[in-house]
């Protein structure tokens, strides 16, 4: 092989989506998590492993799944400034624009990792007890779904500057996202009130699942925007926004 023909070939490994790797792994540990939830629960029935079970059980805090949803989100973070970094004068979308993303997918990790949305419990109880009524889910599911609503509401504007390919597919892992967050997770708090263990055990990994995979998809389509390829002078390896 001649010089010419590595530097093509180094060239074309370079300018492939620069994180397609690691966004096999991070699919690669979401299913390992999802499979081992599912092995150690099973096997829990039979000769209780405590210690295992939590670590990587999806349904509580501070443990092995909750770190990695976490990172997954942490991951969209830094992706998004790494473009704010890159955008010039009279990008769009703009820096602000990527820098309130990451401000986002920032907040949503330190709510996985500390559980904020759970404290709008009393909000929602309030609410049910001034509306006489009852809510058949978790007490935080009506002002999350408020939170939500406005959250897409600002998503789908800021979505607007952005080139069509990437603006589908953020708002494709965004729907992902909250399909886990909020709707399964409502329908979750139906089947903990109703007694369906069953029912809720699998919704809690359809949960998780869709959580990580919304992360999974926006990290493949800002991969596809932050562009990894050799500079033009030096030849060196140089990250670039697509279309600079």
């Amino acid at each position: 092989m001649t010089d010419s023909q590595i530097r093509d070939r180094v060239a074309g490994e370079l300018a492939r989506p620069p994180a397609r790797r690691v966004l096999w792994l991070a699919a690669g540990g979401t299913a390992a998590l999802l499979v081992a939830d599912l092995a150690t629960r099973a096997y829990n029935r039979y000769d209780p492993i405590p210690t295992v079970r939590k670590l990587v059980n999806v349904d509580v805090e501070a443990n092995l799944a909750t770190w990695w949803n976490s990172t997954l989100l942490l991951a969209v973070t830094g992706m998004a400034l790494i473009a704010a970094l890159l955008s010039g004068r009279g990008a769009r979308p703009g820096r602000s624009s990527w820098l309130g993303l990451a401000a986002a997918t920032a907040l949503l990790s330190i709510d996985e990792t500390v559980s904020l949305h759970e404290r709008l419990g009393e909000v929602g109880r309030s609410w049910k007890e001034w509306a006489g009524g009852s809510l058949p889910t978790h007490a935080w599911v009506l002002p999350g779904a408020v939170l939500a609503a406005v959250g897409t509401v600002c998503a789908v504007l800021w979505a607007r500057k952005l080139p069509r390919d990437l603006r589908s597919g953020l708002l494709a892992a965004l729907a992902v996202y909250l399909g886990g967050a909020l709707l399964t997770e409502a329908f979750n708090g139906w089947a903990h009130a109703n007694g369906h263990s069953t029912v809720l055990m699998l919704g809690t990994i359809v949960e998780e699942g869709l959580e990580m995979s919304g992360c999974i998809v926006a990290l493949a389509v800002l991969s596809r925007y932050v562009v990894l390829e050799p500079a033009p002078a030096s030849g060196r390896a140089a990250v670039r926004l697509r279309g600079d």
